[in-house]
């Protein structure tokens, strides 16, 4: 499986996961300014702006350390841009983490809520 699929496969398991949790998944793989957030989803008035990590391994560290702060700052900038929409001024805006760890067909979900912030 080639790292696009593993990360596409990471992402829907994210997805599950956080729809298992109850949170309601707005819209996967949300573009703007020159960013991209895997997942935007929302659990009550929570706006969740969320970086999927999928490894097949710890070998070189936990899939959430490989979150830069540069990365961290395209996905406030995409955020900015989508929280100002209808209808979803007002919302308060989170930024949140899932690292999924692969081992084989078992994939392993962690979500890591207020990971990183503005």
């Amino acid at each position: 499986m080639d790292k696009k699929a593993i990360g596409q496969t990471g992402e829907q398991a994210a997805a599950a996961f956080l729809k298992g949790k109850g949170y309601k998944i707005i819209q996967p793989n949300y573009r703007a300014a020159g960013a991209e957030v895997d997942l935007v989803a929302s659990t009550g008035d929570i706006l969740c702006f969320v970086e999927v990590k999928t490894r097949k391994t710890c070998d070189h560290g936990a899939p959430e350390a490989s979150v830069t702060r540069s990365k961290q700052l395209r996905i406030i900038r995409a955020a900015r841009i989508f929280s100002a929409r209808k209808p979803y001024r007002g919302f308060r805006v989170r930024f949140d983490v899932v690292s999924v760890l692969r081992d084989g067909e078992l994939l392993a979900c962690d979500h890591i809520e207020n990971a990183f912030e503005e």
